[in-house]
């Protein structure tokens, strides 16, 4: 079983989002952990079925961990060995970017007041909210069906791609 959230209280129509709190003191409203990235990473890519994932996150040291375990999970969903890149410090244009680029969904992860905010996006760069795909998800990990690995070979890889903040610079500029 996974160690519980209290989803109400952190999922919210457009985002998920809570205050960052490892270790994990159990479901209070509010809390999240680590592992909520790792699962909302899988999950996105499971009801995606993607092959390719976009990251952005604000720079600040929870949305980067929280990014991190975002990764690994997407990268390690079933058989779908999906592609995570990284592409590190930036806003929801430079996320935009990304997912258009990598042609698949994306998330972006951000902190402010201790709060870490994870918005993710459809492959199109549409936002997915509750009626576009954030239910699915929220419902995979509410009923314990988080996705994990078939086997070793199975598994993605997470790139650091930094250089498409730049690419997105001179293509903006």
């Amino acid at each position: 079983m996974l160690s519980p959230v209290d989803l109400p209280s952190v999922f919210a129509p457009d985002r998920i989002h809570g205050v960052l709190t490892d270790p994990f003191p159990g479901p209070r409203p509010g809390l999240i952990h680590s592992a909520l990235g790792w699962w909302v990473g899988s999950c996105l890519v499971l009801t995606c079925r993607a092959g390719a994932v976009a990251v952005v996150h604000d720079g600040t040291e929870p949305a980067m961990r929280l990014a991190d375990h975002f990764a690994r999970g997407a990268a390690n969903c079933l058989h779908y060995a999906a592609t995570v890149s990284i592409i590190g410090e930036g806003d929801a244009d430079l996320l935009a970017y990304g997912v258009r680029t990598v042609q698949g969904p994306g998330a972006l992860i951000t902190t402010d007041a201790g709060e870490v905010t994870m918005r993710l996006l459809a492959a199109g760069g549409t936002p997915m909210t509750c009626g576009t795909g954030l239910e699915l998800i929220c419902d995979l990990i509410a009923r314990d069906r988080v996705p994990i690995p078939v086997n070793a070979g199975a598994r993605g890889r997470i790139l650091q791609r930094r250089d498409f903040a730049h690419h997105y610079a001179t293509a903006e500029g």
